[in-house]
């Protein structure tokens, strides 16, 4: 746990430059073109490429150290970091800089990521994992909640200049931490096999298609490996149709002169349930029923959504950010922790690239279809004159922006619904190796409510 500790002190670290920097660079490229497409289109370039580099990341991944793939990663991104802020320094910094800066940091991530996750598989016990995976999304939640009010003090005390530079200093930082740690590899990267009569010749390689099929095949083969990961995609996209049609709820339901207190109000109860959730799974060593708490948090995530759309107002809305939020790090932990149990250390690599990919796809849909389907689809459904006005309509708490509170209450109900469709699911993982690389003949059968495991 010690070095697990040091890596995600590092992780920290960069995690929360990075929050610091994509703020302040979003907020100056809408003042330097004063165009929502061109700040929509950054946001948009923070995930598409990672989304796209994530196959190739996660068979490089597979195939290499995972140490030195972080490496390399954050090595990368700091000098992407660093040229845009030497570009600042000598007043030549554009959009089109910010732009392919945001896009080799999006495929650095592919690569750090699923790296990271893979490794904690060899450096944390079995029983320490989900308390592991909670911290890193600790680190995550901590990240998105101080950065925005960094980057106002670092605006205010240094401008840009700061900001930028603090990014290339969290960087570095994170990269020494991982000069410093040694980590356990998986065995294939320390005793690949040779052919015989051909010692000094490494062994054939499976073609990046097989690795690839392979890596799908892990994913999704087992059914309650298909499960968690639909929930997880859903929940994400349900995150950010939620964070997308939020908004315009709260400024419906509140006097103008309210409306900047309302949002921010709402906000921050979303941010301390994602911290209060992440903070009791990092001192939390782990539910005994792991796939019947991804079940139960997902239900009552789904449920404060609901309740929200229902009762869009803005003591209602703040209490279903906070319940809703505060069921994530459950669900993400709990996940996590079987499917490091479930799959292979040497095969870690691809399938958490490749579901990584899977849910920022989710996070995108739901960002991009929210807008046209509140405006579009559920607006002319239940607004004046519509057909569902006189029933559906009248159960909403609004009269203002309708369609949004009906998309909301859809997200709420495809949530739990998705949740309560594989609560039967079982999990077939293999004993935990300790350290990564040992013997993995042994199967167990693990039920979905119960960690002791019966041997096939």
């Amino acid at each position: 746990m010690t070095t697990f500790l040091l890596i995600w002190v590092g992780r920290l670290l960069t995690a929360l430059g990075s929050s610091i920097s994509g703020f302040a660079l979003g907020l100056w490229i809408y003042q330097q073109t004063g165009s929502v497409t061109q700040f929509a289109t950054g946001l948009l370039l923070g995930f598409a490429p990672g989304m796209l580099a994530a196959p190739a990341a996660g068979v490089l991944v597979d195939r290499h150290r995972r140490r030195t793939v972080l490496l390399c990663a954050d090595a990368a991104a700091m000098l992407a970091a660093v040229a845009m802020a030497a570009a600042e320094a000598t007043g030549h910094l554009a959009v089109w800089q910010v732009y392919a800066t945001t896009v080799v940091e999006s495929c650095c991530a592919a690569f750090q990521w699923p790296a990271l996750a893979a490794a904690v598989t060899g450096m944390v016990r079995p029983e320490q994992r989900g308390r592991a995976g909670a911290m890193t999304q600790t680190a995550l939640a901590g990240a998105q909640l101080l950065g925005p009010m960094l980057a106002a003090v670092l605006l205010g005390a240094g401008g840009l200049r700061a900001v930028l530079w603090t990014d290339v200093v969290s960087f570095a930082l994170g990269l020494l931490t991982l000069l410093v740690a040694r980590f356990p590899e998986p065995a294939g990267h320390r005793d690949r096999p040779r052919p015989p009569g051909r010692a000094t010749e490494p062994a054939q390689r499976p073609s990046w298609r097989a690795e690839l099929t392979e890596g799908r095949r892990l994913l999704t083969g087992q059914p309650g490996l298909r499960h968690l990961l639909r929930v997880v995609t859903v929940l994400n996209a349900a995150e950010a149709a939620a964070t997308a049609l939020l908004l315009p709820l709260v400024l419906a339901g509140t006097p103008a002169a309210d409306q900047n207190a309302a949002v921010a109000v709402v906000s921050t109860a979303g941010g301390l349930g994602l911290a209060a959730g992440s903070v009791a799974m990092s001192i939390w060593s782990g539910p005994r029923r792991p796939l019947a708490w991804v079940t139960s948090a997902t239900v009552l995530s789904g449920a404060a959504v609901l309740a929200a759309g229902l009762h869009p107002r803005p003591a209602a809305l703040s209490a279903a950010a906070f319940t809703f939020f505060l069921g994530l790090p459950v669900v993400t932990g709990c996940a996590q922790v079987l499917w490091q149990s479930a799959v292979a250390a040497e095969a870690q690599g691809r399938v958490f690239a490749l579901r990584r990919m899977f849910t920022q796809a989710g996070t995108l849909l739901g960002y991009l279809l929210a807008g046209p389907l509140a405006a579009q689809v559920c607006e002319p459904l239940v607004g004046p004159g519509g057909p569902l006005d006189s029933t559906l309509g009248r159960l909403l708490g609004t009269d203002r922006d309708r369609g949004s509170a009906l998309l909301l209450c859809c997200t709420g109900l495809l949530l739990a619904v998705t949740g309560l469709a594989g609560r039967r699911h079982t999990v077939e993982a293999l004993p935990p190796p300790e350290p990564i690389g040992c013997d993995r003949t042994a199967l167990a059968r693990i039920p979905a409510n119960s960690t002791d495991a019966e041997p096939l």
